[in-house]
């Protein structure tokens, strides 16, 4: 039996942003200020994701392992520390460049961004191996659904968009006919439609029309 899984969907959505930030590390010219640009926005979108996610461990997941099984989080909270801390120093060298850094400097910040993925990722697989199979032991699967909801209510709309532009990507079709079902049957139209303006500007052209039109006509019409 399939149990809810904590974990995934937010970090495919971390995964796809953090390899696009450090591909596109690597390809920037540091020396033109339009690509140093380019480079700011989206590691600014992944710096503004990473810290929301990790407040929301904290805050809620953690704060439900902790009342069942107390102690557990501290070791958590220390690892979100320190790789916060890591994730503070790459954001500031990031708002540092403005197009005089050298070949050397601007390499530097290359392995620097591929330094801080490599230890997020590994940070992240710890949580979808180990943490989740801890949800699974004191949590039913009633209690983690409503968890999710409790999540789903505090993220602002705005962010909700932001997360769904680098999640959507990263999923399967049948997890995004699940969880867009749901925003498409609960929230309002124009919302629906901006979301789909959205994720047909960052999704392959095939794979956002057959989603779309599995949305709208239903999967059992093309079964």
């Amino acid at each position: 039996m399939t149990r809810p899984r904590s974990f995934s969907t937010p970090h495919k959505g971390l995964r796809n942003i953090l390899s696009q930030f450090t591909l596109l590390a690597g390809q920037t010219d540091f020396s033109d200020l339009a690509q140093v640009g380019q480079l700011k926005t989206l590691g600014n979108e992944m710096f503004m994701l990473l810290t929301e996610h990790m407040h929301t461990e904290n805050n809620f997941t953690l704060r439900h392992i902790e009342e069942r099984k107390p102690g557990f989080a501290q070791h958590e909270l220390d690892d979100h520390e320190a790789v916060e801390q890591i994730q503070e120093a790459l954001h500031q060298r990031l708002n540092a460049l403005d197009g005089t850094q050298v070949a050397n400097e601007a390499h530097e910040f290359y392995l620097a961004a591929a330094n801080f993925q490599s230890i997020y990722l590994e940070h992240i697989h710890h949580e979808e191996t180990d943490t989740e199979k801890l949800l699974w032991e004191l949590f039913t699967d009633e209690e983690l659904i409503q968890h999710r909801m409790e999540i789903m209510q505090h993220i602002p709309p705005q962010i909700m968009m932001v997360w769904m532009k680098y999640i959507v990507p990263a999923q399967n079709e049948p997890e995004n006919l699940e969880m867009l079902g749901g925003f498409k049957a609960n929230a309002p139209k124009e919302a629906y439609e901006g979301l789909m303006g959205l994720l047909q500007t960052v999704m392959a052209s095939e794979r956002f029309k057959s989603l779309r039109t599995k949305l709208e006509y239903g999967v059992e019409a093309f079964g």
